[in-house]
């Protein structure tokens, strides 16, 4: 090897019918770096990385691993060859304790061939040491925590002796205390000389812990640079090809009376809140994680028992004792879980927009079929949905075009009140403009929404007002047309003291 490039792409190439998923895509990757790989939803990344970990044949195009030409036949070759790729969904067996997967269909065996546990026992203690992290390695993975879950993911990899380590979306589910471990023990990495590719559309991620960056954009290389080079507003250009300005729209300009009000609201961590929702308004709900955002909001829907306190909905008292009676009052709940919580996975478009409606497209005996795909069209048309048909299975589609869905299903259901929780997360930054877009224009026909994000550029770019949770108290709220307010500012209020942000990986780099 040359020391400089551990491994190579050379004008890779991959085709699909009626589909150039890649085209002449040249990249290097350098042994001990984090090389982050960004894109909108259909970039390419995904088939790319099929491609480095075996999944995929490349139509044209060679790959080069320590100055040698690589052909992989399979995941099992890419493993061998000392590839390993960490998927958004762990590849974990939950029945089985930490040793047993880190070590599944390669146990060490003893003279009689029987699984060796004490040996894999230490070799899994071992592995854990040269991360720094401990982890009751006799624990079933089913008990372990997420960040606990991806380290056995990590310790995996290095199992086999992994040189090349991706990581896709994998800060995914995890908290920002979580998320800090995981960079703890990618910087290991980086110092054990490991190169770890890392797929992300949290750019505050990338400039947080990658040395350099590749955009790809329809399946070409738009650009690899060093993080430290590029500031937000350029990353975010070379991947949708608009100012990050121009991400956020306008802030309301019709916002009017008060529609919901919650004095004192108690409930579990919850403690005495109390707020006010406007028509026309989005007003953000911020706080760290485990600061009462999601409880405040699914005890004003009556999903968690109110203790203390009251609401008034439209000037009238309103107590909801579960979600149902929410909805018929005229709110909707779009999870921040939308995997498990919010699509039906193995069923349709059409079936996921009009499951909560069913209603309106039922005769006496059988759903009317035309009237559901009349309506289902017509909300894909009106959202800029892509799909291929309407048939086509949800969970096919990508993160921003199932939220959209999602949001198509609480229209049909006509509400008063959109309470979006994570309205972003895993979603491309093309696809954000676009959500926002449609959450601007709810509020422009004089809709309320309350946002829940743990993204503070989002509720900042998209917040009238901004709600600050700090330990299930409110700690302020802030009017976004009187001042736009800062990320430290916001911080200092969630977290009780003056906060300021951490620099990121660079020297006297540029402010993002």
């Amino acid at each position: 090897m040359n020391g400089e490039y551990v491994l190579e792409f050379r004008k890779i190439s991959k085709d699909f019918p009626g589909v150039k998923a890649l085209a002449d895509v040249s990249m290097s990757f350098k042994p001990g770096e984090v090389h982050a790989l960004v894109g909108e939803n259909g970039a390419g990344k995904s088939t790319l990385m099929k491609i480095l970990s075996g999944v995929y044949q490349p139509s044209a195009g060679e790959i080069f691993y320590k100055d040698e030409k690589l052909v992989l036949q399979n995941p099992h070759h890419a493993q061998t060859a000392g590839i390993s790729i960490i998927f958004q969904e762990f590849s974990l067996i939950n029945t089985l304790d930490v040793t047993e997967n880190v070590f599944l269909n390669r146990e060490p065996r003893t003279r009689l061939g029987l699984f060796d546990k004490k040996k894999a026992a230490a070799m899994t203690r071992e592995l854990l040491d040269s991360i720094g992290i401990e982890i009751d390695i006799s624990a079933k993975v089913r008990d372990l925590s997420v960040i606990e879950q991806q380290t056995v993911e990590i310790i995996k990899a290095l199992s086999i002796d992994a040189d090349i380590i991706i990581m896709d979306e994998p800060s995914a589910a995890l908290s920002d205390k979580e998320l800090t471990k995981l960079f703890g023990i990618i910087n290991k990495l980086r110092e054990d000389g490991k190169t770890v590719i890392y797929i992300s559309h949290m750019l505050e991620e990338v400039f947080s812990i990658a040395d350099r960056v590749t955009v790809l954009k329809d399946g070409r290389v738009m650009a690899t640079e060093n993080v430290c080079d590029l500031n937000k507003d350029q990353l975010v250009r070379l991947m949708v090809g608009r100012e990050i300005g121009d991400i956020y729209p306008e802030l309301s300009g019709n916002i009017g009376a008060v529609v919901m009000e919650a004095e004192g609201l108690s409930s579990g961590k919850l403690r005495g809140v109390s707020m006010d929702l406007r028509e026309g308004e989005i007003l953000g709900i911020a706080g760290i994680a485990g600061a009462g955002r999601s409880a405040l909001v699914e005890t004003i829907l009556g999903m968690n028992p109110l203790t203390s306190g009251s609401l008034r909905f439209k000037g009238k008292p309103a107590v909801f004792r579960n979600i149902r009676q929410a909805i018929e009052a005229g709110f909707c709940y779009i999870h921040s879980d939308r995997k498990n919580k919010g699509i039906i996975a193995p069923e349709s478009i059409s079936v996921n927009t009009t499951i909560t409606n069913l209603g309106e497209y039922t005769g006496r005996w059988l759903i009317k079929r035309n009237e559901e795909t009349r309506v289902t069209k017509q909300q894909v048309e009106l959202l800029g949905t892509k799909v291929a048909n309407l048939n086509q299975k949800i969970e096919d589609l990508s993160g921003g075009n199932q939220q959209k869905v999602l949001i198509s299903r609480a229209l049909l259901k006509k509400p008063d009140i959109y309470v979006i929780n994570e309205p972003t997360r895993g979603i491309d930054v093309g696809a954000k403009h676009e959500i926002y877009r449609i959450m601007r224009d709810l509020t422009a026909q004089g809709k309320s929404i309350i946002m829940v994000s743990s993204e503070l550029p989002e509720v900042i770019g998209m917040s009238d007002r901004i709600l600050v949770m700090n330990q299930g108290f409110s700690a302020g709220i802030l009017d976004q047309h009187k001042k736009t307010y800062t990320e430290e500012e916001i911080l200092s209020l969630a977290v009780g003291h003056e906060y300021q942000l951490p620099a990121g990986g660079c020297d006297d780099e540029e402010e993002v």
